[in-house]
């Protein structure tokens, strides 16, 4: 049951990422040729390609850490036996997960404050601060995820 629901994670994020990167080249596309044809552009498309450029990185970093391949700064781990590799990724599974499920707390008050003091002519760009919380709290779902599914191929190629 935890496989199914992290393909089907997995598959929700990956056309998240393919649409938000489609929907920015589309629309930067379409922002060149208006500038270069007519002279002519939408301010409001710079800040729908912000939004979406930050929507894709957060659905990388998503997707990275559902298949394990995120980014590990960890140098004692090439000193490490494999024994206390074990005892030890548990342990910090959770503690990744416990600081994205903070991020994700964090990430609601700001998006909140930013409801609440936002100009009235921006707030139609305040869906967008969604990813927010929605990404760090599926980075942290994914860190315990990984821990109790032990037959997906990702967790046979870690070290």
């Amino acid at each position: 049951m935890l496989n199914k629901l992290n393909h089907s994670l997995q598959t929700i994020e990956t056309w998240l990422a393919a649409g938000s990167l489609l929907l920015l080249l589309l629309l930067s596309i379409f922002q060149i040729l208006l500038r270069n044809i007519l002279d002519f552009g939408y301010p409001e498309i710079e800040i729908i390609n912000r939004n979406l450029l930050v929507l894709c990185g957060m659905m990388g970093a998503v997707l990275a850490t559902s298949k394990h391949s995120h980014i590990k700064t960890d140098a004692i781990n090439a000193l490490l036996g494999q024994a206390t590799k074990a005892k030890l990724k548990l342990p910090l599974a959770t503690f990744a997960s416990l600081i994205c499920a903070l991020l994700c707390y964090y990430s609601i008050i700001f998006v909140l404050d930013e409801w609440q003091y936002a100009p009235v002519n921006e707030r139609w760009t305040l869906p967008f601060t969604l990813i927010y919380p929605f990404g760090f709290f599926l980075m942290s779902l994914h860190f315990l995820l990984n821990e109790f599914i032990s037959d997906t191929p990702a967790s046979n190629n870690r070290p």
